[in-house]
């Protein structure tokens, strides 16, 4: 039976996943879009978005998604926890599709998901979905990698250009696949437009996949400058990562993103580890030329 997605609530809209998604989905002109919103939020949205204050009850949720065809979360870490009743909610307001704050790293990978244990959480909010299958809720979870353009902000994938600085991996050439913001958002778009294909599927997307060797090669050249290097040892990286995290260190976890995406064995190359749905989905090439070039031009990608 065909389905059509019309109504797209999302939840976690003011984030930085969040926020493209959200501005993807009213961009496209293909949806009704709205936003799922604390009491206590802030958060504004364009003119004419709908905006449904919730507390996270059962009662307020059940009552938030009535009307909605589907339920796009884009909650942050501290945030996934609420997935499981949401997901029950949208079973109980009768939502057709819910797409799951999955987008990062391949959480089918268990090196990955024995390395942060945030990714089990991840983990059993599919194997929940996958259990509401049969009472009517689809689901799809989208695979991106880590963020490039954000990430580069702050150096979460080895760069930061910013500083111009780069800690590099072993010999620098594991290839990782990436994904920019906008694609994040051009992939949620397309799954809800092609509801069928995308049914009950966990798929990865991407913006482009390189090495670390080549990216530094890219940023090197599109700067003009040569970049500070730090050379550092997955394994180092793993042992300090864990010690830290254990500490409650924010540091911690970002140094195991860093491990898990230039680390062999954490399923980070999705052309090797899983069938890149780019295609299946429509979305725009991008690559690492034109991504590095718009960074340092200060655009958006």
């Amino acid at each position: 039976m065909t389905q059509t997605i019309k109504n797209v609530i999302v939840v976690g809209a003011s984030g930085n996943i969040g926020v493209a998604i959200f501005k993807a989905l009213v961009h496209s002109n293909k949806f009704n879009v709205s936003v799922l919103s604390r009491p206590e939020s802030t958060s504004t949205y364009e003119l004419g978005i709908k905006v449904v204050k919730s507390d996270y009850s059962e009662t307020s949720l059940i009552d938030a998604f009535k009307g909605q065809d589907a339920v796009v979360s884009a909650l942050g870490r501290a945030g996934l926890g609420e997935e499981m009743k949401m997901i029950d909610a949208s079973v109980k307001a009768g939502v057709k599709r819910f797409i799951p704050s999955e987008f990062g790293s391949d959480t089918k990978n268990a090196n990955a998901t024995s390395l942060i244990p945030v990714f089990g959480v991840k983990v059993r909010t599919k194997d929940h979905l996958k259990a509401q299958e049969s009472k009517g809720l689809s689901w799809t979870a989208i695979a991106t990698g880590p963020i490039f353009d954000w990430g580069a902000q702050m150096g979460l994938v080895g760069f930061n250009i910013n500083t111009k600085e780069a800690v590099i991996m072993d010999d620098g050439d594991h290839a990782f696949s990436t994904s920019n913001l906008s694609q994040v958002g051009n992939a949620v778009v397309a799954v809800l437009l092609k509801p069928d294909e995308t049914a009950n599927q966990f798929m990865y997307v991407d913006s482009f996949t390189a090495t670390q060797n080549e990216v530094l090669a890219e940023l090197e050249k599109a700067t003009g400058e040569k970049w500070k290097v730090t050379n550092k040892t997955v394994d180092s990286a793993k042992t300090e990562g864990q010690e830290l995290f254990a500490k409650g260190e924010i540091s911690g976890l970002l140094l195991l993103i860093l491990v898990i995406t230039l680390g062999e064995g954490y399923g980070s190359d999705f052309r090797k580890h899983g069938t890149l749905a780019n295609k299946k989905l429509d979305l725009p090439n991008q690559d690492l030329v034109s991504t590095v070039a718009a960074l340092v031009a200060g655009n958006s990608i």
